[in-house]
């Protein structure tokens, strides 16, 4: 994966978004940091189909943890972010697996989108952004990586203060 992008383009950046990301916006709304930067930085976020799935697998316990105005929540969450059809990166979900498959299954997709897109992930997973680091396979970056890279601050560099961090 070239690492030099790390997605960032003329007009914004682009990134998977994991779940719980999305699900910090919905609980939390604007009192999240991570709203803050969706609402601040000219962003493409993208998902993949499942992570439909996976919302409302959740939606009831997400319900109970909003502290108010949940379904206007969840349209401006769904609004932020690009679904993509899983025949989009159906090409790389064996590898993804082979990647995933390691820590958790179930980030087979994101891992997926984020190789067909050569783009980073955007995730609180630790997991995730650890065997992202160690196998240079693709690129997970937590929400203070990603203000990093927004403010000016090259992928390489971001990518040593998140290795540092995380030791």
């Amino acid at each position: 994966m070239e690492r030099t992008g790390g997605g960032v383009q003329e007009e914004g950046i682009a990134l998977v978004l994991d779940s719980n990301i999305l699900f910090t916006i919905v609980i939390a709304g604007n009192r999240s940091r991570a709203h803050r930067i969706v609402e601040e930085y000219e962003l493409h976020l993208f998902m993949p189909e499942e992570a439909l799935i996976e919302f409302h697998r959740h939606v009831k316990k997400l319900k109970r943890h909003a502290v108010k105005d949940f379904e206007t929540k969840v349209m401006l969450a769904f609004t932020l972010v690009h679904i993509v059809p899983r025949e989009l990166y159906e090409d790389k979900l064996r590898d993804a697996y082979s990647i995933a498959g390691r820590f958790d299954p179930k980030d087979t997709p994101f891992i997926a989108l984020a190789l067909k897109l050569g783009v980073p992930i955007w995730t609180e997973d630790k997991d995730i952004i650890k065997y992202g680091i160690q196998t240079q396979k693709y690129i997970a970056l937590d929400t203070a990586a990603v203000e990093k890279l927004l403010s000016g601050k090259s992928l390489e560099v971001v990518l040593q203060d998140l290795i540092s961090r995380l030791k």
